[in-house]
Order: C-alpha cells, then sequence, then structure tokens
C-alpha cells in the first residue's frame, strides 16, 4: 500500500509544470494581441486630420434633372482650419447614376479653408433618386477624439418617359394608338364638315375678300450685352441673396450664350468670355452662388462691385 500512494504523488507532482507553462504561454500570447490591437487602433487614429468641422453639404444645380442630360452633384465642406487637402472624405455609392468626372477646389480664407467636390453624373432612367449622405472621418481638434461627420442625403426627381411610356413599343399597344387617333380624326374632320355646311347655308353672300397686306419680315432684335449687366447688377441689389446671385449668374451666362448645367470651365472657353472683366464677372458669380453661407455676403458684394465696373 505504501508503494502505490507514493507512485500517485509522483505523478500529480509532474503535472503541476506543465500547467503551469501552458498557462504562462496562453497569457503570454493574451497580452501581444491585446498590445497589436491598441498599437492598430492608435495608428488609424494618428492617420486622421485634426479638424473643427462646421460645414458639410451634398447638393445638386437642379432638382429636377432629366433623362441623358449631364449635371452636377456639389460637394461642400467647411473648417477652421488651413489645409490644403482633405483626407478621408468619402462619396457615396452612385448606382443609380452613371459619373462623368469630378472637380475639387479647396479656398482658404480668415474663416479656414473650403472644400469643394463638383461631381458631373448623368441619369438613364426617370423617377425618385435618393443619394446617400457624404461621409468625413477626422479627430476634433477641440476635444482629441475621433469622429464620422455626415452630411445630408439628397433626393433628385428625374423627368422623362416612365417605364409605363417605354413599354408602348408593343405592337398592339402601337396599333390599338394607331386606330384611336384615326377614329378622333375622322370625328373632328366630320364636326369641321357639318360647320361648313352650316356656314354655307347661313351666309348667303360671300363678303368682298379683304385686300391682302404683305408685312416685312421682323428685324431680329439683338440685345445689349450692357443691358443683361444692369439687369444682373438691379438683381443682386435687390436680392444679396445666394438666390439672387443663381438669378444674375443665369442672365450673365445667356449673354455670353450659356446655359446654366455647363460648369465654369466650359463657359470660359465660349467665344462671348473672352473679355477679361466678363471672365472675372463669371467667376465672382459661381462664387457667389456655390460658396458657404459664410461667404456668401462678401461674395455678392464682390459680384456687385465688378458689375458696376463694367456698367460705369
Amino acid at each position: 500500500m505504501a508503494i502505490y500512494g507514493s507512485a500517485g504523488l509522483d505523478a500529480s507532482a509532474g503535472l503541476r509544470p506543465v500547467a503551469h507553462r501552458a498557462l504562462r504561454s496562453f497569457t503570454s500570447l493574451l497580452l501581444v494581441s491585446l498590445l497589436a490591437i491598441l498599437l492598430t487602433a492608435t495608428a488609424n487614429a494618428q492617420s486622421l486630420q485634426r479638424l473643427t468641422v462646421t460645414q458639410l453639404t451634398l447638393t445638386a444645380d437642379t432638382a429636377t434633372p432629366r433623362i441623358e442630360i449631364p449635371f452636377h452633384l456639389i460637394v461642400t465642406a467647411h473648417v477652421r482650419e488651413h489645409i490644403t487637402e482633405l483626407d478621408n472624405l468619402d462619396l457615396p455609392i452612385l448606382a443609380e447614376l452613371e459619373l462623368l468626372g469630378s472637380e475639387r477646389t479647396t479656398v482658404a480664407s480668415r474663416s479656414g479653408s473650403t472644400y469643394r467636390e463638383i461631381i458631373t453624373v448623368v441619369a438613364h432612367h426617370s423617377g425618385a433618386i435618393t443619394i446617400a449622405p457624404v461621409t468625413l472621418d477626422a479627430t476634433d481638434a477641440r476635444n482629441g477624439k475621433n469622429f464620422r461627420y455626415s452630411s445630408n442625403s439628397l433626393t433628385l426627381h428625374v423627368a422623362g418617359p416612365g417605364a409605363a411610356i417605354a413599354a408602348a413599343g408593343n405592337a398592339w399597344q402601337g396599333l390599338n394608338s394607331f386606330l384611336s387617333a384615326l377614329v378622333r380624326l375622322a370625328l373632328i374632320l366630320a364636326g369641321l364638315v357639318g360647320i361648313v355646311f352650316l356656314v354655307a347655308t347661313l351666309v348667303r353672300r360671300r363678303p368682298a375678300p379683304l385686300p391682302v397686306v404683305t408685312l416685312a419680315p421682323p428685324t431680329p432684335i439683338v440685345r445689349d450685352p450692357q443691358t443683361s449687366l444692369r439687369e444682373a447688377l438691379t438683381v443682386l441689389q435687390r436680392d444679396r441673396t445666394r438666390a439672387g446671385a443663381m438669378r444674375a449668374r443665369h442672365i450673365v451666362r445667356a449673354m455670353v450664350g450659356a446655359t446654366d448645367a455647363e460648369t465654369l470651365a466650359d463657359v470660359l472657353r465660349r467665344p462671348l468670355a473672352t473679355d477679361p472683366e466678363v471672365r472675372n464677372l463669371l467667376r465672382a458669380l459661381e462664387r457667389a452662388g456655390f460658396t458657404h453661407d459664410v461667404d456668401v455676403p462678401p461674395a455678392v458684394a464682390a459680384a456687385i462691385a465688378q458689375l458696376e465696373r463694367m456698367t460705369r
């Protein structure tokens, strides 16, 4: 009995060092994993820009775009720091729109920096299209915490033939529409014949024909550019808001033969926009129409000053 008891004691003593070594290995592995997670989180935090974000918006230059006609989405962000570019800005997935290109600008001022990205897109189907918000990951310069800033979402209503009208290409529907049009035309002709017969019955004598007077063709009216400039100046002086700036922008663009849907670069390449004063005015109105809210009054004032110089 004493021999068997001694053998059991020796086996238990041999297992304890093995258990201690396994516990130490597991503890070391756990500490290494935690340290790797902490280092990864610290590296991610250090890679974010330290910013004081005051504005992040998503807009479009038209709320009702048309099928196959390009238009622009405009991302505007304003921060109090002076930066040359904006990192970690994520655009939404434009699954229902075709991306044609984009143009990015960063403008510094006394109030900070304004980042602006103009995205040219085109829609290939009609109906409502909802665009998800733009997001910006940054470290808040005021408290050092990481935040994900989000803009507004945007819903556009694309005008054009819908699915029901597109399905009208069916042969039977086309034939049915053609027959209906023929019936309506026959009824209209029958009504006209009845009216003519009634008039011929009531009128016994035909009145003498009136003398034919040939009018000279109208002279095309060419609008004086000064008239357009004075009209734009009057609009801005009465309404010194972003809406007034957009109306004045429309007047001046029409003066050089451009549309509201064209980019500023396209407008500046037009033959009527080669004059330096006209180019400065187009740039001033573009700034007043699309700058951030704080910069609207000085931008409108600059546009008014340029218009006053050109109308003296």
